[in-house]
């Protein structure tokens, strides 16, 4: 192996040791902010359990709310941020709970969860979606289709382990 390949090879190893690992009060940048592709594990320069601030000069500061039951980053007997109420939603970053979003209001990537039901939701919802609407593209949308409307399509794939068998759920959206 060459030096310059070493060299190469432990700064990557440093960079990536380093992700993610910046504690609270530590300094960040909200440019480092990301929804990894593969596991759409929000990224930050922050821990599991801060989120970077801009309105701290770019500090990481404790979590405020979060999206899953168990989340990333917190062991036995860890005081986790609270889930958000009905109406609600937390954010990748967890920096507070915000009301949900309007159809044509901006939205995280496949954050289906943080736009609000259209009026007749309990006719729209279904596996597919959170309840009768979708993130679609970052904007909030209404999953009612009307003839003759141009129907914007992304590819969603859902894998699944059932009963030991991989199967897939193709979401043509």
């Amino acid at each position: 192996m060459s030096w310059s390949t070493l060299a190469f090879l432990i700064i990557w190893l440093v960079r990536l040791s380093t992700c993610g690992g910046v504690s609270k009060d530590g300094t960040c940048s909200t440019k480092d902010d990301h929804v990894d592709p593969d596991s759409h594990k929000f990224m930050s320069d922050c821990n599991d359990q801060t989120y970077c601030t801009t309105a701290t000069n770019g500090t990481c500061q404790t979590r405020q709310c979060r999206r899953d039951e168990f989340p990333f980053g917190y062991g036995p007997g860890d005081a986790v941020p609270p889930l958000c109420p009905r109406g609600s939603f937390c954010p990748d970053e967890g920096s507070g709970c915000q009301p949900l979003r309007s159809v044509g209001q901006s939205c995280q990537l496949s954050r289906d969860d943080q736009c609000a039901p259209p009026p007749n939701w309990q006719q729209l919802a279904s596996s597919q979606n959170a309840n009768g609407s979708l993130c679609l593209h970052s904007t909030c949308v209404s999953v009612s289709a009307h003839t003759g409307r141009q129907l914007q399509l992304s590819l969603l794939a859902l894998f699944q382990i059932r009963q030991r068998r991989p199967w897939s759920t193709v979401c043509h959206r």
